[in-house]
């Protein structure tokens, strides 16, 4: 349906004679209530959109009564006028209803869409944090391999892979931080393995940094000797307690 600026109705507001030569004409009730609701009418956006030229037919119409010359003629005319304005309504009413169903019918539609996408984007996410946790869980067990000259901060060799690995892994996804946290055995006094501690969580920072992992993403922290994993009484326990843990953030 085209949609037109409707012209306002060129009919006084309220007539309540028309002078016909010597004669005066009343102006039926009934033209009257025709052109107040051909003014609801011209107001109603629906209408404008939907029924512009059942609106101008009954304008027309409206026009012919106010220009008639008999009460006869503008009670008639005042009729159709009327009966066209119902018409552009009921046009409109039609018109809007069916676009309202469009719309609920495109909003389901679009909630289904919204919904598939939401399910396939959180598959997604799903399956690329089991990735990363897999990659995760695969650098902490390498680091397990990971063994320091004793009483130094000098890794003994072969034992790089781990690190090769996180700085990979780093590279892959920018937005992760790590905390590196060294751990000694009880050999020595308990400030001297705090301090070997941070030393080699230190030296492991420093390799990731030399291999273009971020600064920012890597912290370092010693423990010592105070979160032993194993009983320092034997010297398999006291390797175990010799240690670079991995926490990522």
């Amino acid at each position: 349906m085209k949609t037109l600026t409707v012209k306002k109705l060129l009919i006084p507001a309220v007539i309540t004679t028309l002078v016909v030569g010597c004669a005066e004409i009343q102006t039926p009730q009934s033209l009257l209530n025709a052109q107040q609701a051909y003014k609801v009418a011209a107001s109603n956006p629906a209408i404008q959109k939907y029924a512009t030229d059942q609106l101008t037919e009954a304008n027309k119409t409206l026009l012919n009564a106010v220009a008639a010359e008999s009460v006869e003629d503008m009670s008639s005319l005042a009729y159709i006028g009327n009966a066209q304005v119902e018409t552009a309504v009921n046009v409109a009413a039609a018109e809007q209803s069916k676009q309202n169903s469009i719309d609920l019918i495109q909003k389901k539609e679009q909630m289904i869409t919204d919904s598939i996408n939401s399910k396939k984007e959180n598959a997604q996410n799903q399956l690329l944090k089991m990735q990363l946790n897999e990659a995760e869980r695969e650098i902490i067990l390498a680091f397990g391999n990971i063994e320091f000259v004793t009483g130094t901060a000098d890794l003994v060799p072969g034992a790089a892979s781990g690190i090769d690995l996180l700085a990979t892994y780093m590279e892959k996804n920018p937005g992760k931080k790590v905390t590196l946290e060294g751990h000694t055995d009880s050999t020595g006094s308990a400030k001297l393995n705090k301090d070997l501690s941070q030393k080699r969580a230190d030296f492991i920072r420093d390799v990731l940094i030399s291999k273009g992992v971020s600064a920012d993403s890597v912290t370092a922290i010693g423990y010592g000797q105070s979160q032993p994993v194993a009983s320092n009484s034997s010297q398999s326990g006291r390797q175990k307690n010799r240690r670079i843990d991995i926490k990522f953030n």
